[in-house]
């Protein structure tokens, strides 16, 4: 019975520092996606916006769009076809926007993607972000069909894109 008693205290006190580590862990602070950002405008973006940035930089790029669909507050996905042959084939495009906790996306997001790009039977997916992609994020991407692209690389695309008709800023108001 004495070990009973002793064998209940014992879990009755692990649970107890369990909880006790539990309230006094520091919280992370909430990210200030704004100033990590530089003030770029397309951190104020949301889904939506950004796949119609994001069909129009494809279209630039010689690409067909398929099928576009999604809504504010989703992920966006985009159907696009390359028409060249040879090189051409399928494209599967997410746009989401950054996650407000961090304004990263881990490799969970990323492998996430990549399996939909496997199971879309598609040649290649590209995924678009109004953050950034963490290191494993990366490193989960590294030898998958897929392409990543941050907020740099789209700013750096649409500046690029549309820097003959409209400047680049334009485009993103």
């Amino acid at each position: 019975m004495a070990v009973l008693v002793l064998f209940g205290g014992a879990i009755f006190a692990g649970f107890g520092l369990i909880l006790l580590i539990a309230i006094s862990s520091p919280r992370p602070q909430p990210v200030d996606l704004k100033r990590e950002s530089n003030n770029s405008p397309l951190i104020d973006l949301d889904s939506e916006q950004l796949g119609k940035i994001v069909a129009e930089l494809l279209d630039k790029m010689g690409l067909e769009i398929d099928r576009l669909q999604g809504g504010k507050n989703e992920v966006i996905e985009i159907y696009a076809v390359n028409p060249e042959p040879v090189t051409g084939g399928k494209i599967l495009v997410h746009c989401i926007t950054a996650p407000t906790e961090t304004g990263k996306l881990d490799a969970p997001a990323v492998g996430k993607f990549i399996r939909a790009t496997r199971s879309a039977y598609v040649t290649k997916g590209l995924l678009f972000t109004t953050g950034t992609f963490t290191p494993d994020g990366r490193l989960e991407a590294e030898d998958a069909p897929v392409e990543l692209f941050d907020r740099d690389r789209i700013q750096t695309m649409v500046d690029d894109y549309f820097s003959d008709s409209q400047s680049g800023t334009a485009i993103l108001e």
